[in-house]
């Protein structure tokens, strides 16, 4: 993994085929098994397998459960609420990416 700093904060990179268990996952953010137990029923993010101590998370989870963590601490946010700032979070993302292509598109065309 290598660690990048970027606007006082530390993000790391992760493997896409890097996978978490659920002690894996909480400890990597800092929480209790329970938040992420808590935050996996509110569909914050999905894991494979049948029950907890099955569940294996995807490395692409890691950024938005510490996005989740963050809001619940920081802004006290109940895991409901930050499941819906995340999807809104999301769409604004998913926009943005669509304002940049409609951009690239239609400055292309007049060249």
């Amino acid at each position: 993994m290598s660690n990048i700093e970027r606007a006082g904060q530390e993000a790391i990179i992760v493997e896409s085929q890097l996978t978490f268990t659920l002690m894996e996952l909480s400890r990597a953010c800092g929480v209790e098994i329970a938040l992420v137990e808590t935050l996996v029923h509110e569909g914050v993010f999905s894991p494979q397998g049948a029950n907890p101590a099955e569940w294996r998370f995807e490395g692409s989870v890691l950024p938005r459960a510490r996005t989740a963590t963050r809001l619940l601490r920081d802004l006290e946010l109940n895991p409901a609420a930050a499941a819906l700032v995340l999807d809104l979070l999301g769409q604004i993302d998913a926009l943005k990416s669509e304002i940049l292509r409609l951009t690239t598109i239609g400055s292309g065309e007049h060249s």
